[in-house]
């Protein structure tokens, strides 16, 4: 037996290990330990195949073919590896660097774009679900209190705080209003010195304040406009500890402006107990959220309680200002030696302005000028009490600023809700003496045309309204008139009316045309200041009436 009988060992063995050279290669790849080039694959898996086939074949001469084309394999990698220089690699590897950047960016991207996507998804179902539920509120008493109760409750389940105050602008007191409250609210604000430290007195102080727009956590949210998450309140310097009792303890607090656009109409406040778990990122997102929603439903409850406002009010004035023509004297009377001119131009839904003549007594003619506050049946039903008090006074013989007086206190005694002031002018005029007494309140201002120096001056001085104070006390301007003397008298609506400017009439274009028309009628004057005015303002919407009268002396 000689050598050549055991030539396909050796074959075998260098088969095993080719076999082990491709494992290790796999290994070193899958752990990523080293560089390995598919080139030592390829010349293992010929060898693999060259010694199995020369073995079977018995044919030894393949071996040698195999062993060449392995060999011509690693010659140009070689080539190739001794060309090349740590610049090019430098540059592939900055490259296949830049390609996983790629990938992981896009990745980053992608996890983003899902984020933004559940995100625009949940605001879209929070904003559906009020949207849909305030409908429901449209239709009941006191729609705006009971729709934040429901947005109090809702909020306060949805990020699970124990407490929620919802607070709106106020802007006739400059602050802000809690309009409602719900679950358990340790104040973040430091309580008035005087209050107890009552669970039930904290309460109700926090449920009826209102805040001024700095020096308070709610009011520098409002103001700066920005949310804020109070995670440990102790860190943070605006949140007042009001202590030592246990139920002021505070503990995490979420503050979120509710803006309409780029205006902040209020505050939403969560609060969550000391002894619970924290407020986190994902919770205050989800305030904010719902805040963005309880605004954009607070838009529709707006527009349709300002249209029921509105339809309400011009159902009242309509009929309003029916009543009101037919409050005024439909028919001028006729006095010796008088002449009397006068206009009313009611506005829409207003019906403030009432004027009346009356002949009381041989010796004396009341004329009266008043202006109503309020609007629609309001200024009705106040109109018709100082028309009935003034024409049952002015049958006696007091002086006019005794009757302008006791309609005062009348008017005051009223304990309706209802606005019940008033500005009006009295003149009483003897016929027989040619002398006015004149009394005026509020600010219906009283001119005389002095036909002897030909100049028109204002007579009366502002005063407090009617319905303010049952005390007050009115003064007399007692005047001599001459042949040619003009009183006139009108309402503040005339001379604010505005052109399309936004400019005020005046009292200096009253003067000119009362001037200008000095040697007409009281009538003819009248209707040049009607004429002018309409000129003046053209078609700008007015918003308040305008009432003249006119008296001239024959």
């Amino acid at each position: 037996m000689t050598l050549d009988d055991y030539i396909q060992t050796p074959l075998y063995i260098a088969a095993g290990i080719a076999i082990l050279v491709i494992l290790l290669l796999s290994l070193i790849k899958v752990r990523k330990t080293g560089k390995v080039s598919f080139i030592f694959y390829m010349m293992a898996a010929v060898v693999i195949c060259g010694v199995v086939y020369s073995s079977v074949k018995d044919q030894y001469t393949y071996l040698v073919y195999t062993i060449i084309l392995a060999e011509f394999l690693a010659v140009p990698y070689l080539i190739i590896k001794i060309f090349d220089t740590p610049e090019r690699q430098e540059k592939r590897n900055a490259k296949k660097n830049q390609e996983i950047a790629n990938t992981n960016t896009d990745q980053v991207a992608k996890e983003k774009l899902l984020e933004v996507e559940r995100k625009n998804k949940r605001i879209l179902e929070v904003n559906q679900e009020l949207i849909s539920k305030v409908s429901t509120f449209f239709s009941t008493e006191n729609s705006m209190e009971s729709f934040l109760e429901y947005c109090n409750t809702f909020i306060a389940e949805k990020v699970t705080a124990d407490g929620c105050v919802i607070l709106l602008a106020d802007d006739y007191d400059n602050g802000l209003a809690v309009k409602s409250l719900t679950g358990v609210f340790p104040p973040p604000y430091k309580l008035p010195e005087d209050l107890p430290h009552k669970p039930i007195r904290v309460e109700t102080n926090l449920r009826f304040a209102t805040f001024p727009l700095n020096g308070n956590i709610f009011g520098d949210i409002f103001t700066e406009g920005n949310p804020l998450l109070v995670k440990d309140s102790i860190k943070e310097p605006r949140i007042y500890q009001n202590g030592p009792e246990e139920f002021l303890r505070c503990g995490s607090y979420i503050f979120v402006p509710i803006k309409q656009q780029d205006l902040v109409i209020g505050v939403v406040g969560l609060s969550r107990l000391p002894e619970k778990e924290k407020f986190n990122e994902k919770e205050f997102d989800e305030a904010c959220i719902l805040t963005d929603a309880i605004s954009t439903s607070l838009k529709p409850l707006y527009s349709f309680l300002a249209y029921a406002e509105k339809a309400e009010l011009s159902k009242d004035g309509t009929i309003a200002t029916k009543y009101q023509k037919d409050l005024l004297p439909a028919k001028l009377p006729v006095i010796n030696n008088l002449q009397i001119g006068c206009f009313s131009n009611p506005v829409e839904n207003v019906c403030g302005d009432f004027y009346d003549v009356l002949v009381s007594r041989k010796d004396r003619i009341s004329f009266v000028m008043a202006d109503i506050a309020g609007k629609g049946m309001n200024s009705l039903v106040v109109m018709i009490m100082i028309r009935a008090i003034l024409r049952l006074a002015v049958n006696t013989a007091q002086s006019a600023s005794t009757i302008l007086s006791w309609a005062n206190r009348g008017i005051c005694l009223e304990s309706s809700k209802i606005d019940h002031f008033a500005s009006v002018a009295l003149i009483n005029y003897n016929s027989t003496t040619k002398e006015a007494q004149i009394a005026t309140c509020g600010n219906n201002p009283v001119y005389l045309y002095s036909a002897s120096n030909k100049q028109l001056s204002q007579i009366s001085v502002p005063t407090e309204p009617m319905g303010v104070e049952k005390d007050t006390v009115y003064s007399d301007i007692n005047i001599a008139l001459n042949e040619g003397d003009i009183i006139v008298t009108c309402t503040d609506g005339l001379l604010e009316s505005l052109n399309e400017n936004g400019v005020q009439y005046s009292t200096e274009s009253l003067k000119k045309v009362i001037i200008k028309n000095c040697n007409a009628s009281a009538k003819d004057i009248t209707n040049r200041v009607k004429e002018d005015l309409k000129k003046y303002s053209d078609s700008t919407q007015q918003y308040d009436d305008q009432s003249l009268l006119v008296i001239k002396i024959q």
